[in-house]
């Protein structure tokens, strides 16, 4: 498939943004989070660095990758529309008691590369996206997967956060955690070798070029293709800017003492 195809199917995929689809994204995202394995994935199937026990229904793995997509979908439905700083702090703590209550496995290894293993199986499953539960699967549990492994590296976290954002940057990323046991996402990497080096802007939500886009001087992660497009998105924006810009502050002084 071609760069220009490619990058049109780019524009309608990759973030999950529309708090308006919510309701039908978390049933779907349910029942594509039953089993990445179909009778296409073979007599030998490879589980990507993790193991056939842990893709059970009744494992502690899978069962905490369950509790990190319904928490998403409460921020979607029930926060993000709250249009104040409010939904910065709310959204905040939600996601910090559900970090809180999985601590051991957040910081357990092997639950890290199940949940980019689980990722890459529903890739495959997928039909390259076409399947869009599954893409939205592994856009959500993906950011799972990347604040877990890169929590203590910020600016690893914000980029590879930033690059799930399009099929390209989800490939990478893919690929990237699972080279070292398999070797299964090797073709796909090859694809998105051809595909175009976009990026969605945070506005309009459209993809662009990805060296076409500037980054907010505040927060320096929200970035946009122009600046009436950055103008028109404040009012909604503000409120994680001005977060964010508290919580550098606040870590910034941290370090100091």
């Amino acid at each position: 498939m071609g760069k220009k195809s490619r990058r049109h199917r780019n524009k309608k995929t990759g973030h999950v943004a529309a708090s308006a689809s919510a309701t039908a994204t978390a049933t779907a995202t349910a029942n594509a989070l039953v089993s990445p394995y179909s009778a296409s994935s073979g007599t030998n199937p490879c589980y990507h660095g993790s193991s056939a026990d842990k893709f059970q229904p009744d494992n502690e793995y899978e069962k905490a990758a369950q509790e990190y997509i319904e928490m998403y979908h409460h921020i979607v439905l029930n926060i993000l529309t709250i249009q104040d700083v409010r939904r910065v702090q709310q959204s905040t703590d939600i996601q910090k008691k559900y970090y809180e209550d999985h601590i051991n496995l957040c910081s357990d290894p092997q639950f890290v590369r199940f949940i980019f293993a689980f990722c890459t199986q529903q890739y495959l499953e997928s039909n390259d996206f076409k399947d869009e539960s599954r893409h939205k699967v592994i856009y959500i549990l993906l950011q799972l997967g990347i604040q877990c492994r890169y929590d203590t590296d910020r600016e690893k976290m914000k980029k590879y956060l930033r690059d799930i954002n399009t099929e390209r940057g989800i490939i990478k990323v893919l690929s990237r955690e699972t080279t070292s046991h398999c070797n299964c996402m090797n073709e796909a990497k090859d694809i998105a070798k051809t595909m175009d080096t976009d990026a969605r802007c945070s506005g309009c939500k459209l993809v662009f070029l990805k060296a076409t886009l500037k980054f907010c001087d505040g927060c320096q992660h929200a970035r946009y293709h122009d600046s009436d497009c950055q103008r028109n998105h404040w009012f909604e924006h503000q409120f994680d800017c001005k977060g964010s810009i508290r919580a550098k502050a606040k870590e910034a002084k941290a370090k100091e003492h």
